[in-house]
């Protein structure tokens, strides 16, 4: 017996106070059946993700330069490449309205067809590697190999998968998927550029409905609750550099959402959880054809498309010559310049490539606190540590990491600021030697005026010495010598004290500092 899969995420419904539900779904000899209500607010589950093994065999490659080809801002809307949001209903078939909405924008980018209105009941009831109104994944896409999808007219939309398949008995249109995979997240807007907008998919959380329900036009999404509701599958139409964003597709009605179209944005990074991000995409290739022209697929990477005998022929892919440097990756073909480019240094950001012995070195261990490291994953490299303080300073002689000031004072350890070197903060023991990615040595001549410089060390930064002041305690002019020592204060009024037996207020008037009677002693 085996765990059905969540259903793909639908828009929250309102629900009766005191009376909710949850649904658990277990299949078995290929039935589903609820196997439970309690008491829990009502809602759908989510999309399947895609084997993180499977993910990463058909995983495609971008070069690193392709990304600096690609503009800040991109809407696949403004090319034409985008058909009318629509609604999936009380039905988990967002994978379906997914892997349609790819298609009908892959033939208008393609071929120019379009805009269609392909059906989606064609993915639900058809596609027996899917589940139906319980869940899918963007394997639907796959299903196109070897069928081809169906008009809405031909196959209505019924929101459920107990309506009989009908592909068999309707026309197919003559289009074919070609070259599905996935994509990496660096890829992602690549992807949408070269091969048009795509199956995207996200971990859903409870404040998204809220943000989809109440956002105002253009707002961002970013998650911060973790009250997972499962996942959800849209089509991924655009990005926004200046919104650090990507612009989705939803299925969740027209006129839905922030934006009022049925699109919203979600933003590239910043969340609290983890939301899963993933994508697959594709080619097509046309059945029937009377030119090259009529085959080519706009992608240039996969190569030119042929027509022979009024049948279209896939291109042979461009291969990429290895320059046999390890340190500058892959060399991958590059959709947005047409030619060869590499991926880019294959090491994350805590190692170093090593050309030598073609690896990546991992920076912790060599004794240095360097660039992507601090004290959690580096310890031996990044200190850490108080600022001071002693645990039998603090309530009841115990530390427990929180300070309470009405209990405890400075002299507690747990009232001390925690430091830790490569957090990009210079505190507590850390200083230029011991952690100098937080506190780099100050240079005289940089124009700031940093800690440990003055006037007398670094005028250049910190301005010229100022004349003596000759009661401030200070050595303003520089010259090594402090008040009436200085030679420039020989005459100031608070220098010149009053000699044996003169009229003297105070001590402070006496050479000897001694004033009793109204005389110096």
């Amino acid at each position: 017996m085996k765990k059905m899969k969540r259903r793909c995420t639908g828009p929250k419904r309102g629900y009766v106070k005191g009376i909710k539900w949850f649904a658990v779904f277990v299949m078995t000899a290929g039935l589903t059946f609820a196997a439970g209500q309690g008491l829990s607010r009502q809602y759908h589950l989510g999309d399947i993700p895609l084997n993180k093994e499977i993910y990463k065999k058909h995983l495609k490659t971008w070069p690193l330069d392709m990304a600096e080809a690609l503009s800040p801002y991109y809407d696949a809307r403004d090319e034409g490449l985008v058909t009318l949001a629509k609604n999936q209903g009380q039905c988990g078939s967002c994978w379906a309205f997914a892997s349609v909405g790819a298609m009908e924008s892959h033939m208008l980018k393609a071929y120019q067809v379009g805009p269609e209105d392909l059906s989606e009941q064609q993915q639900v009831s058809c596609n027996t590697a899917m589940w139906g109104c319980t869940g899918g994944s963007s394997n639907a896409i796959r299903y196109w190999e070897l069928k081809g999808p169906l008009d809405e007219s031909s196959f209505p939309y019924t929101a459920s998968d107990t309506t009989s398949c009908l592909d068999l008995e309707s026309p197919q249109l003559g289009y074919r998927v070609i070259d599905w995979h996935t994509v990496a997240a660096n890829g992602y807007k690549n992807s949408v550029y070269a091969y048009g907008p795509s199956y995207w998919r996200y971990n859903v959380h409870s404040d998204f409905y809220t943000y989809w329900n109440s956002g105002e036009p253009g707002t961002v999404y970013v998650n911060n609750e973790s009250d997972y509701q499962g996942g959800h599958a849209v089509l991924l139409i655009g990005w926004d550099d200046s919104k650090s964003a990507f612009l989705c597709k939803n299925s969740w009605g027209e006129f839905g959402g922030p934006n009022g179209d049925g699109t919203f944005w979600i933003a590239y990074t910043g969340h609290a959880n983890d939301l899963g991000f993933g994508m697959a995409n594709f080619s097509l290739t046309s059945l029937v054809c009377s030119s090259d022209a009529e085959c080519d697929d706009g992608v240039y990477c996969n190569g030119t498309e042929k027509c022979v005998a009024e049948s279209c022929q896939e291109g042979t892919p461009v291969t990429c010559t290895e320059d046999d440097s390890f340190c500058n990756g892959n060399e991958v073909c590059n959709e947005a310049t047409q030619e060869c480019g590499s991926t880019g240094d294959p090491c994350d950001e805590n190692a170093v490539c090593n050309e030598v012995d073609d690896q990546c070195d991992s920076l912790c261990g060599n004794g240095v606190c360097g660039p992507g490291e601090d004290c959690s994953p580096c310890p031996d490299d990044c200190i850490s540590g108080t600022s001071g303080g002693t645990c039998g300073a603090c309530f009841k002689g115990k530390c427990d990491g929180v300070c309470h000031p009405v209990k405890e004072g400075a002299e507690c350890s747990d009232c001390w600021t925690s430091y830790c070197c490569g957090d990009g903060v210079c505190e507590g023991e850390e200083d230029s030697e011991n952690c100098s990615i937080d506190c780099p040595a100050t240079v005289c001549g940089d124009g700031v005026c940093d800690p440990g410089e003055d006037r007398c060390s670094c005028s250049e930064d910190c301005g010229a010495p100022d004349q003596e002041i000759c009661n401030n305690g200070i050595d303003d002019d520089c010259d090594n010598a402090v008040d009436c020592d200085d030679s420039d204060c020989e005459f100031d009024s608070s220098c010149i004290c009053l000699a044996k037996k003169e009229s003297c207020q105070s001590d402070s008037d006496c050479c000897s500092n001694r004033c009793k009677n109204g005389q110096c002693r």
